[in-house]
């Protein structure tokens, strides 16, 4: 019995820690937690649309436009206000519902509860919605703009959730429309301590991508099996610091031939966040 008790103690130990996570707004106490706007945008806290598959809660946020920018802002308030520390990687996780897939991107950077944050710092998701007319949640990691390897505000206030940019999904444009006939849905929106979506994602990655012409002097490539999506590759060096995005210049093949020579970090991301690393030697 002493041993089942001090395993069962373990156990819940390691998932505290290991998993610990912040709810910041399940909208099943009303819309207290709603803060200010910007743009033509509405919110509010209904019922849920679709209580089945992964959320089955009663109530989320809804989202309508009246006006066309792409910038309109929907503010949801973190309280208490949580301190963040630069060398800590925090995630946001919240299940999204719309018609077709939108570009959604978050500002984390704002310096109160009733600001939106800077316009340079919006960071989209790791993970795209595929799931129209689904709940499917949607992940970002916690960070001072989409460039950035970490946060560096020290605490964050609030999050300025852009709904609808309209940029970068797949088909580009606006979903909702400023008649406020369409509408978007958010819910159950946490802080994580961990990526969720790296379970079992992580270990395929590792399992199907290889890279080759490892030491190199202007090119290598990238191989993937089983139907691996590559969404982002991007250099660091061996400090940490972010040296450039590349872009693939014919199949699967990258050019690093105007980097100097060293040693460098590839990271590489798919379309499910699931992203690693993997060194590279530049001759």
């Amino acid at each position: 019995m002493k041993k089942i008790t001090l395993l069962s103690l373990l156990f819940s130990l390691f998932a505290f820690y290991g998993f610990a996570q912040t709810m910041v707004d399940d909208f099943e106490s009303g819309a207290g937690g709603l803060v200010s706007n910007a743009g033509g945008i509405t919110t509010a806290v209904v019922a849920n649309p679709n209580p089945s598959g992964i959320n089955t809660t009663a109530n989320c946020m809804e989202i309508k436009r009246t006006a066309g920018q792409w910038w309109v802002i929907g503010g949801v308030n973190v309280a208490p206000d949580l301190a963040i520390s630069d060398s800590e990687t925090k995630y946001v996780s919240m299940m999204v519902h719309y018609p077709a897939q939108p570009d959604l991107g978050i500002r984390f950077d704002a310096p109160d509860d009733n600001s939106n944050g800077g316009g340079a710092s919006i960071v989209r998701p790791l993970n795209t919605y595929t799931t129209p007319n689904q709940w499917q949640e949607i992940v970002w990691e916690i960070r001072d703009n989409q460039d950035a390897t970490s946060f560096t505000n020290g605490t964050l206030f609030r999050l300025s959730i852009h709904p609808d940019m309209g940029f970068e999904n797949d088909p580009a444009g606006q979903i909702l429309d400023t008649a406020g006939t369409i509408a978007g849905y958010i819910d159950q929106i946490q802080i994580l301590d961990s990526n969720p979506l790296l379970s079992n994602d992580q270990f395929n990655l590792e399992k199907n991508i290889s890279i080759f012409q490892n030491a190199s002097k202007s090119n290598f490539r990238i191989q993937t099996r089983n139907n691996i999506n590559i969404t982002n590759v991007a250099l660091y060096d061996m400090l940490g610091s972010k040296v450039k995005n590349i872009s693939k210049t014919n199949a699967n093949e990258y050019d690093i031939s105007s980097l100097s020579s060293g040693l460098y970090i590839v990271k590489i991301l798919d379309d499910r966040g699931a992203t690693i690393s993997k060194k590279l030697v530049k001759q």
